[in-house]
């Protein structure tokens, strides 16, 4: 039987590096779950203040998160359909899973609403920096752009972030169909050219800057990146392998076949130790699909539920590569410049 060892920032198979502690995957998920809390209500504030971090939540519908205890968080169903919960189960019968996203410990029921129990991941980083990055390079499902009304409020939209984006036909008529104005918002991001945005970042001892929606080109993201480690270069190998780690695990599992995957994230943490790590989260849109299969490559087209998941990482790793083959000369560069403050950095991206 093979042995793992845990790290602190994931379940590491045995030829990973970093004080181990062996333990079978059966052995190590049931103490995991042991470990989980019995809940039938939200966390009490004695709970709370035993919590390693203080609760952060960094992009999503606000409030749709809360503290249930010092390893567990609740993520409140936002819309009727389970799909996260169907996701969670689904992807539990692929040991592979347990490496790549959250654990899943079940859907409770409180006061009327439904909420996933699951692990929090923060629980293992000492107030970390936080990079929330919304995956593929489409972020809405077809449903939701299948109708051709012809939207005024949706045209204004448009023009307010972009005067010029409109054709002389859409000025003429004054409103876009909502499809229309979604590729746009697409366009405007890096998803559609990356394949991935980001959506926040949130440094140690700092608040969340979410305003990076246009944060577009693939040099934009990758000075955002660079910002996100500066002083902490050395987990920048950790987060590749992570990422190549995630990729590979993805193709393997069949359950991503058969599924589009909208809306999900990648959540990337490290903290002053130098613990890093990256999980998939975020399955409220992952959707199964009738005969058909995705890649998650192809470009889309309506039908064919194509969502770029792996185009986008893909191109992710690429950026993270390309910034530990110069990793040497940027930390030549930090340990003979000052850190300069952000207002004061002269190539800071406008976001």
């Amino acid at each position: 039987m093979q042995e793992y060892r845990v790290s602190l920032y994931t379940v590491q198979p045995f030829r990973q590096v970093l004080g181990p502690v062996y333990v079978t995957p059966s052995v190590l998920r049931s103490n995991i779950m042991q470990a989980a809390l019995d809940l039938s209500a939200p966390a009490s504030s004695v709970l709370i203040q035993n919590r390693k971090n203080a609760w952060i939540q960094l992009a999503g519908h606000p409030g749709a998160f809360a503290p249930a205890g010092p390893n567990t968080i609740w993520k409140k169903r936002i819309a009727k359909e389970n799909y996260e919960t169907l996701a969670y189960t689904a992807l539990k019968e692929f040991p592979q899973s347990c490496y790549i996203t959250p654990i899943f410990y079940r859907e409770v029921e409180y006061n009327g609403e439904f909420f996933i129990e699951m692990e929090d991941l923060l629980h293992h980083f000492n107030d970390p920096s936080i990079m929330d990055i919304k995956m593929g390079t489409r972020t809405f499902l077809e449903a939701e752009v299948k109708n051709p009304t012809l939207r005024a409020d949706l045209y204004e939209k448009m023009i307010k972030v972009e005067p010029q984006a409109p054709t002389e036909q859409e000025r003429d008529q004054g409103a876009i169909t909502k499809l229309r104005y979604m590729q746009f918002r697409e366009r405007e991001s890096s998803t559609a050219s990356q394949g991935f945005r980001i959506e926040a970042i949130r440094m140690t001892g700092e608040p969340p800057n979410t305003n990076l929606k246009r944060v577009k080109t693939k040099e934009e993201v990758s000075h955002f990146i660079k910002k996100f480690v500066t002083g902490h270069e050395v987990v920048i190998p950790v987060l590749h392998r992570r990422l190549v780690d995630i990729r590979e695990k993805f193709e393997s599992i069949s359950f991503f076949k058969t599924h589009e995957v909208i809306g999900s994230s990648l959540l990337i943490m490290y903290d002053r130790n130098n613990n890093a790590g990256v999980w998939m989260i975020d399955f409220a849109k992952t959707i199964p699909l009738e005969d058909i299969t995705v890649n998650h490559r192809s470009p889309w087209e309506l039908g064919n539920h194509e969502d770029g998941y792996l185009f986008g990482l893909d191109r992710l790793i690429e950026i993270f590569a390309e910034l530990e083959e110069n990793l040497e000369d940027v930390v030549m560069v930090n340990q003979e410049k000052p850190k300069k403050a952000p207002d004061d950095d002269p190539e800071q991206v406008s976001s």
